[in-house]
Order: structure tokens, then C-alpha cells, then sequence
């Protein structure tokens, strides 16, 4: 379904055709945030009535996710976000856009902050002893051993953020995203690696974009390899210095895991059509967080995790994922879990065509899929239809802010449908279908055959 489109870009008009441009943008975007409202609210009405209790239902109700009660729905909600951000760009100043984008470090300073403060975690656990809904922040800076002034002005900047919630002066509680804080190491090590090593990196990035550096490095350029004088991430994590790092990487991992709603990942694409003879290779699997997630609903697969030696030596069973395939695992199921946006193309392509030699039966990359929000809001072109249903993009948000962390931290990059078509073309290998993940930071799976 298809409400809003093509809106001007009232930028660029004539200051006298500015109110006449604004009220048509803004009928537009009003009809659309109704249209995806109605949608979602069937949704809802249904599962109260329990009409709705697909597969997935338990762990919709487990997560707390009520408007991703499937994928289609799981779309129309990010649609619907998009939507209500254009109003609120629509209606407020230029400049002030601008202005608060340029200060939005400070939003993970204060994240920062509580997070290893565990803040959210105080507040629970004291309005609960209290039988209150809310803890005066000089509790807080008491428990915590901060300085209450500047938490409660650290929470209100927050609070604007929908991260807790000033329920009366210099008094907080918890919302739905500062409760996912609570009691939560995983998720909180993932948030540490995204600040942690993102905060070494970043400042390095002007000099990145900008080619300072001579182009004899044996690995891929990025913000990070600056920062390290020339090492790579995952060399720099596996270093004995960084041992805590690596442990927090990961923990991270989990957390990420759930960040990135595979939980859903069984519901959304059918893996019980995959030949249970068939070996399913994890490949850059880590400490095998998808055999754990995908073995219950197919107890008759067998899983094999691949990785660097570091990251082998964790998991019960493992192949270095740099070395060649064996010959057992010759028209295995592929799968690249969050591991080619780690790469440019050279290096992603070399993964690629490395994989092809083994004749995959399927090869199915779990990764990040960007669709840029075009001024004609439509897919891109006619023959990304084949692929993802024709409808306006969800949110970019996270999609556009995670391949900026590949860039930094990896010199990688999240893609375009068209940058995967090509890249797996290339590779040997044919684009199928987009098998989009719900409640996740624009991932899908990207199902390939070979070519």
C-alpha cells in the first residue's frame, strides 16, 4: 500500500509559494500517517481478539513488539515513523534541524553516562522498594555516585529522546527504551561498542574521506586503522591489550543479536525448505549466536560456524573462514551473517568467489539493506520489484547510521539493493529474493543462487 509520494522539495520554492507547497506536503503526509494508523490498528484489534496468533505470536508477546506482529505490518510502522519524522521536519525551522543535528553528541554522552551508571536499572529497582513511579534525581546521583545536577539535566535532554520520562521536576522514570537498560549486559555491551571503539574512530574520519593516507595498507583503509596506526579492527581486538575490548565485543554480539530482532529471523524466511542433508555453514558466525537461534526449529540440520582462529577457539565446532572450503561442504547452504558490510567490494568480492567454488545449494547474507528516501519515494526501479514489494521505504535511520560505523570502524559499507545485485552478480551469483527482518535495524535476507 501506497499513501505518500512524491512531496515537493519546499526548500527550493519561491518564498511565496511556500504556504501553498507546506499544505499540500503537509495533506499529504497526514493522509498517509492515517492510512498506516488504520492498518496498524486492525492489527492490534486482532490480536486482542486473538484472530492474529500466527508462529510468531510468543515472541512478538516476549519482545513487547505489538506493531510487528508480521513483517507487513512490521513495514507499515516504520512507514508510519517515517512519515510523522517528515512532519516534524515540515513544521520545524531549517536552522534549528541543523543546529540540533550538529549537537546530537551529546545525546551519546549522556547514554554513555547512565548506561554504565546503570541508571535504568536504579530506577527499577528503587521504585519498586518504593512503590513509586518515578525517583528524585538526587536518589539517583546518591546511588549512582553522580552528581545530581547535571544527571537530571543529562536525563532531560534524554527525556526529549523518549530515553525516561520527567514525570514531575527532577524526577524520573523509566519509558519502554530506557527500560531495555535494565538489568541488560548484553545490550549495554553493544551500546559500549558502538560509543567505545566509534568514539576512537570518528575523529579520523575527516581524514578518511579526505585520502591523507598513502594506499599501501594491506587491509582495508578506515577510521579506525588511522586511529591504530595502521591496524585493523579485528587485529586490534584479538591484540593482548585489548582483552576487554574483545570480551565486550563479544558480549556485544548478543546483544546485538537481539538489537537486530533475529529472534524473528525462523518466522521470516522459510528455512525448513533447506534439504536437511545439506550442511548449513554460518560463515564469520563468531561464537555461533544463529545455530543457537535456528537449531530448535530444525533439530535435523547440521550447523557449521566459520571464523578467525580468535573467535573459533570459542564454539564447540569451527573452520577458519579464510581458508579454503573443504570439499564436504560442496553444495552446502551459505550463509553471511553481518559479515560483507565489513568489507569494500574487492575483499567482499574475493569472500564471494571463494564461496561460489564450493557450487553453493543457496547462499543467504543477512545484512543491512539501504533504500534511500528518494524526493519520487518509490523503490528505485522497475525491477527492484521482483524483489521487495513496491511501497514506500521504512526508516533509514539505523541503515544509514550503521554504514557509517562500517565505514569507520572496517572501511566497509551497508548497500544498495543495486549495490547487491551487482556485487553478488559479480560474485556468481544470482539475487533471488529480499526476505525483509522485522523489528530489525534494516536487515533482511538477501537470498542468492548460483549464477
Amino acid at each position: 500500500m501506497t499513501w505518500f509520494k512524491d512531496c515537493p522539495n519546499i526548500d527550493l520554492m519561491e518564498p511565496q509559494a511556500f504556504p501553498a507547497a507546506s499544505l499540500a506536503t503537509l495533506t499529504r503526509l497526514l493522509s498517509s500517517i492515517e492510512g498506516y494508523a488504520d492498518v496498524l490498528r486492525n492489527s492490534l484489534e486482532k490480536q486482542l481478539s486473538g484472530i492474529d496468533n500466527n508462529d510468531s505470536q510468543s515472541t512478538v508477546s516476549a519482545l513487547n513488539l505489538p506493531f510487528h506482529a508480521n513483517a507487513s505490518d512490521a513495514l507499515c510502522a516504520s512507514q508510519l515513523r517515517v512519515a510523522c519524522e517528515r512532519i516534524s521536519q515540515l513544521v520545524t525551522p531549517p536552522r534549528h534541524l541543523v543546529f540540533e543535528a550538529a549537537g546530537s553528541f551529546y545525546v551519546t554522552m549522556a547514554l554513555d553516562v547512565v548506561s554504565k551508571a546503570d541508571i535504568a536499572t536504579i530506577i527499577e529497582k528503587v521504585s519498586r522498594q518504593k512503590g513509586t513511579e518515578g525517583i528524585p534525581v538526587d536518589v539517583l546521583g546518591r546511588e549512582s555516585k553522580l552528581d545530581a545536577n547535571l544527571l537530571a539535566r543529562l536525563m532531560r535532554h534524554l527525556a526529549v529522546f523518549g530515553i525516561f520520562q520527567e514525570v514531575s521536576l527532577n524526577v524520573f522514570a523509566n519509558t519502554a527504551p530506557s527500560a531495555t537498560l535494565v538489568n541488560n549486559p548484553e545490550f549495554k555491551a553493544h551500546l559500549d561498542l558502538v560509543m567505545h571503539e566509534g568514539r576512537l574512530a570518528v575523529p579520523f574520519f575527516p581524514e578518511l574521506i579526505t585520502n591523507q593516507l598513502t594506499a599501501s595498507s594491506s587491509h582495508p583503509v578506515s577510521a579506525f586503522s588511522i586511529y591504530s596506526s595502521g591496524q585493523a579492527f579485528y587485529d586490534w581486538l584479538h591484540s593482548p591489550p585489548h582483552v576487554d575490548r574483545n570480551l565486550n565485543f563479544n558480549v556485544a554480539m548478543k546483544g546485538m543479536a537481539h538489537t537486530e530482532g533475529l529472534a524473528f529471523l525462523p518466522f521470516d524466511y522459510p528455512f525448513h525448505i533447506l534439504p536437511a542433508e545439506k550442511f548449513i555453514v554460518d560463515v564469520g558466525g563468531g561464537i555461533g549466536t544463529l545455530p543457537t537461534l535456528l537449531l530448535p526449529s530444525l533439530p535435523n540440520h547440521s550447523f557449521i560456524v566459520q571464523d578467525l582462529a580468535p573467535a573459533v577457539n570459542q564454539v564447540t565446532k569451527g573452520e577458519d573462514c579464510f581458508k579454503p572450503q573443504p570439499h564436504e561442504f560442496n553444495g552446502a547452504v551459505f550463509i553471511l551473517k553481518n559479515m560483507i558490510h565489513n568489507y569494500p567490494d574487492p575483499e567482499a568480492l574475493k569472500i564471494l568467489l571463494n564461496l561460489r567454488k564450493s557450487n553453493p545449494h543457496k547462499l543467504l547474507v543477512i545484512d543491512r539493506l539501504v533504500i534511500p528516501h528518494l524526493q519520487s519515494t518509490t523503490i528505485g526501479t522497475q525491477a527492484d520489484t521482483d524483489y521487495i514489494p513496491a511501497s514506500d521505504p521504512g526508516s533509514q535511520r539505523a541503515a544509514t547510521f550503521y554504514d557509517l560505523i562500517m565505514a569507520s570502524l572496517h572501511g566497509g559499507r551497508n548497500r544498495t539493493l543495486e549495490e547487491w545485485r551487482e556485487l553478488l552478480l559479480e560474485g556468481g551469483f544470482l539475487l533471488i529474493k529480499i526476505y525483509p527482518l522485522r523489528a530489525s535495524t534494516g536487515q533482511a535476507v538477501i537470498e542468492a543462487a548460483c549464477n
